[in-house]
């Protein structure tokens, strides 16, 4: 029944998105004033991008405030390369050698985003996985003790809103591809369905001591959640636009359901995000600090757990216009 319930609710919110999107591509989007938003000629971009991520699974029984177990990737530093070329786009990412929390052990992180906006929409699919994480021992030190064998995984749609969009551009806020000339600001909804699993192949209490985190964990938790959040962007312009601050914040609660548990009620689940660029947007080239923070608190039957994301990294881009050749034939 559960799987049933999860099945129609991303059949439901499938047909409204496509509602949406159709909706919105037949408007013409000239509602924008131009004292305020700029586009640039260029909009075909390439872009380099150096950055460091950090994923934390924090555990704290029921009723408690504080954490009495971790769990934590094995994070490193990444470069990243992005292109984009009218309506297509490719983005890819490598490991810096040597940067990994621990040196000694190679363990896998999968991620797959995507991206479809309008001005006053965007969709953002999603996929991630951690086979393997490590058990904080002298941080310090760079101690830690591997659990090849255990997986997490989430998919999910974030569904955007954003209602002040005649003045303000999240396009030159997020990925500095138009131009803020004038400081603006918008408050904006996100909506989010997620699955989420915790899969461990061969539990072991020699490997995870604390007791309710192995009950946890080794009976194989699954869950559906839908979380709806309210935040706010804002675009700090100076010289017309040349250099932007744009710090957001956001803040959510949903609920979610445990499967195959019998367990009927729902259960709560909170997030808090932040995050801040910052950089110079010029016609040709630009360049930017995208810092970026999150804390998913899941309120499950056995434990709470809690996951903390954090990444920074500088982008260094520059924007080119259309061949004259179509590549292919259709681009």
């Amino acid at each position: 029944m559960p799987v049933d319930f999860m099945h129609a609710i991303l059949k439901y919110i499938a047909v409204f998105l496509l509602m949406i999107f159709s909706i919105q591509c037949t408007a013409q989007q000239t509602d924008v004033d131009s004292a305020y938003v700029s586009r640039f000629q260029q909009r075909n971009v390439i872009e380099i991008y150096p950055g460091i991520s950090s994923t934390k699974f924090n555990f704290r029984d029921r009723g408690a405030f504080k954490n009495n177990y971790r769990l934590v990737a094995n994070s490193s530093g990444y470069v990243g390369i992005y292109g984009s070329y009218k309506w297509v786009s490719l983005k890819y990412s490598w490991t810096i050698p040597g940067t990994y929390l621990d040196k000694n052990v190679k363990l896998q992180y999968t991620s797959l985003n995507l991206n479809f906006s309008l001005r006053k929409w965007a969709i953002r699919p999603f996929y991630n996985a951690y086979n393997g994480l490590l058990i904080p021992e002298n941080p310090r030190q760079r101690d830690f003790r591997p659990v090849r064998d255990i997986l997490f995984k989430d998919a999910g749609i974030d569904v955007y809103y954003f209602i002040h969009t005649r003045r303000f551009s999240i396009k030159a806020a997020n990925s500095f591809t138009e131009m803020q000339v004038k400081t603006a600001g918008s408050l904006f909804i996100k909506c989010s369905p997620m699955w989420q699993k915790i899969s461990w192949r061969d539990p072991s209490r020699d490997v995870i001591i604390d007791s309710t985190t192995f009950k946890l964990l080794s009976y194989n938790p699954e869950w559906f959640s839908f979380i709806v959040r309210t935040g706010y962007t804002y675009s700090i312009s100076l010289k017309k636009g040349k250099w932007i601050i744009a710090p957001t914040v956001i803040l959510g609660a949903g609920a979610l359901k445990e499967i195959n548990t019998g367990i009927n009620h729902l259960q709560l689940v909170t997030d808090m995000q932040a995050s801040l660029r910052a950089g110079r947007n010029g016609k040709t080239y630009y360049y930017y600090i995208n810092a970026r923070w999150g804390n998913l608190l899941t309120n499950l039957f056995i434990k709470n757990m809690s996951q903390e994301n954090s990444n920074i990294s500088i982008t260094f881009g520059r924007r080119f216009g259309n061949l004259k050749n179509k590549i292919f034939g259709i681009l």
